[in-house]
């Protein structure tokens, strides 16, 4: 059974009397414990389509399944729920909470949740060890480098254990070192289990996935398998 299924997706956005076509009719499923990069150009529509797949915004028409779930069916209450508990997300600019440490960042979506104190500082610590980053737990982001700093929004979108990650250009604000150290920690995720859905405009980037979803235009004009799958190294480079 697919972990999300869409049929006929489509999304408008309107402006006094101007609707504004953004998704026009896509269509696919992804399964559980896939790697899909979702690629197109910027105004592709690829952005409005990982806010539609993670509970942040809301579809026009068509049909969003969601673990076996109609979403569009779903109370404000529920939806907030399902951000909650089935979904991760890491994002371009990290979004870390600046006063923060480390472990606090991580510990932050635990906060209105029934997981007592003394897990949340458990959790926080394995997966921030997990990342590479047993040595930061006090630090502030501003004391951490860019690389280290997606690596926490990591660690922090995997803390409730979600059904799948949404990866949102994580490696748009890091060297190409750095950005490869991210890409590897995702294949590895995927590798254990984990649904990854990258969005980015690179095909680069795009080909560390195990397959691909091309936006132009707020349709699909491809979807497949990577032929020449890139991997990423220990030590930020290219692994052959």
């Amino acid at each position: 059974m697919s972990l999300i299924k869409i049929t006929d997706l489509k999304k408008d956005y309107l402006s006094g009397d101007i609707i504004t076509p953004v998704l026009r009719g896509l269509n696919f499923a992804i399964e559980k414990g896939e790697f899909v990069s979702i690629m197109g150009p910027s105004g592709s529509g690829k952005s409005t389509l990982m806010h539609i797949l993670g509970f942040l915004d809301t579809l026009t028409t068509g049909k969003y399944v969601f673990d076996e779930r109609d979403v569009s069916t779903l109370s404000d209450e529920e939806l907030a729920a399902m951000r909650r508990d089935k979904v991760g997300f890491v994002f371009q600019a990290f979004n870390l909470l600046p006063r923060a440490s480390a472990l606090e960042n991580v510990m932050m979506p635990l906060a209105y949740t029934t997981v007592t104190k003394t897990e949340r500082l458990e959790r926080a610590q394995k997966l921030l060890g997990a990342v590479g980053l047993e040595h930061r737990l006090n630090n502030s982001p501003s004391q951490l480098s860019g690389g280290e700093k997606q690596r926490v929004a990591i660690a922090r979108s995997l803390v409730n254990n979600p059904d799948v990650i949404f990866a949102d250009e994580p490696t748009g604000n890091l060297d190409s070192k750095s950005g490869l150290q991210v890409m590897k920690i995702l294949q590895e995720l995927n590798e254990q289990g984990h649904t990854i859905i990258l969005v980015t405009h690179e095909r680069y980037t795009a080909e560390h996935a195990k397959r691909i979803i091309q936006l132009k235009d707020g349709v699909i004009i491809s979807d497949g398998a990577v032929d020449s799958r890139q991997f990423a190294g220990e030590n930020g480079e290219l692994r052959k």
